[in-house]
């Protein structure tokens, strides 16, 4: 083997050995292990990626080979190699092909991208700590962006009543106070513009308790007819989660992830359910209502995490709302998404899918713990819905 060949394969290998381990992550954070486990996993891997160098480096120093080549050994390092060095080749044919079945077109009917520089609407950063303004300052982070996407939905059950309705779509505000409430006050702005007839927040929504005003000072303006509703996230449980809901409901938004809510829409009856599993309890499937026989209706669910998309089958759902994933926050070339916190891993970062009769929608989110974002700007979605023919 040439030597380059065994360097070009040392660096598949290693970027095998990254796949392998944020995948690892992702789905224990998916599960919903302890916090601490998941956020030490990827500095742990790359300490374990550093050692792996050194022991083959050193193995070969040792035997004083003429030629440098740790394909040929075999024992459990380089096994492993070629473990890594499979997964990273693997992934230059898996990850496009999950990529490209990121937005089913069968159901995205449209789907328009309008930018907005936050920065520059504000005419000033909305940032208040050092770990934000530094991450700001790289080159073409996205993070102070606000994308307004809107997508035309088809939707397989939907009743004609109900023929161009508009949902806006927020998810993983994080108000952290990293990234201020001037950037929290032009979202509402924004989402208020589009007249939307309901809103939906699918969780994580606020993490510091020097938040809580910003309920009542920012998300209590947000305006639709039908309402606005929520659901909670992973972080919101980092704070007071019984003040969260009070606060949230004081401002006038309509919890659903503790029971199912009943309305009517245009002279056509819904159903409003929620899951924020696995992070907070919720009603069991067989507790929940079951669609009426012989009677048009419109099912939507909001959820935290993809992962409940089989949880959204169940329950029958015409529509579900999902974010958590925030897109990745970064959008590799070729590979596209590799963090995603889902027991699924990449596969429902973000996009449109349908599985059976439900329709599910993946938000990139508002914003984050983190804010840097590369090839996937923050997002706000409205989602006007039209029946499937």
């Amino acid at each position: 083997m040439t030597a380059v060949l065994v360097w070009t394969g040392l660096v598949v290998a290693g970027l095998g050995h990254a796949l392998l381990w944020l995948g690892v992550a992702n789905r224990l954070h998916g599960y919903g292990f302890p916090r601490p486990l998941v956020k030490a996993i990827v500095p742990l891997a790359g300490i374990g990626g550093i050692t792996i160098i050194v022991l083959v480096v050193q193995r070969f120093l040792q035997r004083g080979d003429a030629t440098f080549n740790p394909f040929a050994v075999r024992d459990a390092v380089g096994v492993y190699v070629w473990i890594c060095a499979t997964i990273g080749a693997g992934a230059f044919v898996v990850k496009p092909w999950v990529e490209a079945q990121r937005y089913d077109r069968t159901v995205l009917r449209n789907w328009t991208a309008d930018r907005r520089d936050v920065v520059k609407a504000l005419g000033r950063a909305p940032l208040h700590s050092l770990k934000s303004r530094l991450l700001a300052a790289l080159p073409f982070n996205e993070a102070m962006s606000l994308s307004i996407d809107r997508k035309k939905l088809a939707i397989p059950r939907l009743p004609a009543e109900l023929e161009g309705l508009t949902i806006v779509h927020l998810s993983d505000l994080h108000m952290t106070g990293d990234v201020g409430q001037e950037f929290f006050d032009y979202m509402v702005r924004q989402v208020n513009d589009l007249r939307p007839d309901v809103i939906a927040i699918t969780g994580d929504i606020i993490e510091e308790h020097a938040c809580y005003q910003w309920i009542h000072e920012s998300l209590a303006k947000l305006c639709a007819p039908l309402g606005v509703y929520f659901v909670l996230g992973n972080h919101d449980v980092f704070i007071d989660v019984r003040r969260t809901l009070e606060e949230l409901k004081h401002a006038g938004l309509i919890h659903v992830g503790a029971r199912p809510i009943r309305a009517d829409w245009n002279g056509v009856p819904v159903t409003m359910l929620g899951n924020e599993a696995p992070w907070l309890p919720g009603p069991k499937v067989g507790e929940l209502p079951a669609r009426r026989a012989g009677v048009e209706e419109f099912r939507l669910a909001l959820v935290h995490s993809p992962d409940r998309i089989a949880w959204g089958r169940q329950v029958d759902a015409d529509l579900v709302l999902a974010g958590h994933t925030h897109g990745g926050q970064i959008q590799l070339p070729i590979l596209g998404v590799v963090a995603s916190p889902s027991i699924h891993g990449a596969r429902y970062a973000c996009g449109v899918f349908r599985r059976g009769d439900t329709v599910l929608h993946v938000s990139r989110g508002v914003s984050g713990e983190t804010p840097l974002r590369w090839r996937c700007p923050p997002e706000i979605a409205l989602l006007e819905l039209t029946a499937m023919k």
